[in-house]
C-alpha cells in the first residue's frame, strides 16, 4: 500500500482510497510519508489512539517493551493468546491431556466461546474457525485514524 500510494502521488494519481487491515501501520512505516495516506479509508479491529482502558494499557505496555507503536497485528496476536487461554479454561483442559483430546476439545469449546478483547466485542467462531466480529471503520485525518 505504501508503494502504491507513493507512485499514484509521483504521477497525480488522487482517486478515494479504500483498504483494510493491512494498511494498519502504515502511518507510521519507516520511509514513508504520512501525509500521502490522507483521506484513506481502512477496515482495521484496533485503534492504538482508542481512549478506553484497556487499550491505553495495551499500548502503554507495548511501548515500553518493544519501544513503538502496536499495530492491530499486535493486538491480534495479544487477543488470540487470551482467546485461546479462554477456550482452554472453557473445555476444560489441562496439563495431562493428549495433543489430540485437546485439540478435540478446543474446536468444541471454540463455537461456544464469545470474547471481547483489543480487536472486537462480543467475537465469535463456527465450526470452520471464521470468526464473527463487528467491523471497524477508520479514515485517516491530519495523521491519525479517525473513526469513520
Amino acid at each position: 500500500a505504501s508503494l502504491i500510494l507513493s507512485q499514484a502521488n509521483s504521477v497525480g494519481y488522487t482517486p478515494k482510497w479504500f483498504g483494510v487491515d493491512g494498511m494498519d501501520g502504515i502511518l507510521t512505516m519507516e520511509g514513508f510519508d504520512p501525509s500521502l495516506a490522507e483521506g484513506v479509508m481502512l477496515l482495521t479491529p484496533f485503534n492504538a489512539d482508542a481512549e478506553d482502558e484497556q487499550t491505553q494499557a495495551f499500548v502503554a505496555k507495548y511501548q515500553e517493551q518493544f519501544g513503538e507503536t502496536p499495530n492491530q497485528f499486535a493486538a491480534d496476536a495479544y487477543d488470540g493468546v487470551y482467546i485461546i487461554k479462554a477456550a482452554l479454561e472453557q473445555a476444560g483442559c489441562t496439563a495431562d491431556m493428549s495433543n489430540e483430546e485437546i485439540c478435540d476439545a478446543l474446536v468444541s469449546a471454540m463455537t461456544s466461546l464469545k470474547f471481547t478483547g483489543l480487536t472486537g466485542t462480543d467475537m465469535t467462531w463456527n465450526a470452520e474457525g471464521q470468526v464473527s466480529k463487528a467491523p471497524t471503520a477508520y479514515v485517516v485525518k491530519d495523521g491519525q485514524y479517525v473513526k469513520g
